[in-house]
């Protein structure tokens, strides 16, 4: 079984990510890790330059959360593949992973950060939920 854990680092996504642990210890599952950074420049194409360094810090948010995630694999001794999507909506690119890998089943939290990345983060699996090419598991 090939299985694709999404996390943005939050409580939820995590408890999907500790899902996605189980069923490789369990059942032998290979196990994908995928966190999406927005990407400012796709949403932003009118714009030249983007001030500062506000890409790098989003990117480095999500390979934050990657790298929390695995870190759980990397304690019990279990294989993980880790990858960083960026894209304007995230549903969008866990979808587009989930079908050009071949994945089994989906894993990912209900809801993800406070605030308004936590309503984003509920669109997103609303998202993926209605129009995954697999099976996804929703996990509060």
């Amino acid at each position: 079984m090939k299985i694709l854990a999404a996390t943005d680092g939050s409580e939820r996504s995590m408890k999907a990510v500790l899902r996605g642990l189980e069923l490789a210890e369990k059942e032998g599952a290979d196990v994908t890790l995928i966190a999406v950074a927005p990407s400012l420049t796709a949403l932003l194409s009118d714009v030249e330059e983007l001030p500062g360094n506000v890409q790098e810090s989003l990117d480095a948010e999500a390979i934050k959360a990657v790298d929390k995630a695995k870190a759980l694999f990397d304690e019990k001794g279990i294989k993980v593949a880790t990858m960083i999507g960026r894209g304007v909506t995230p549903a969008n690119v866990i979808l587009e992973t989930a079908e050009n890998g071949k994945f089994d089943l989906i894993l990912m939290g209900s809801t993800g950060k406070t605030g308004f990345a936590k309503i984003l983060i509920g669109a997103t699996a609303t998202k993926v939920v209605a129009n995954a090419p697999c099976s996804v598991g929703i996990i509060r």
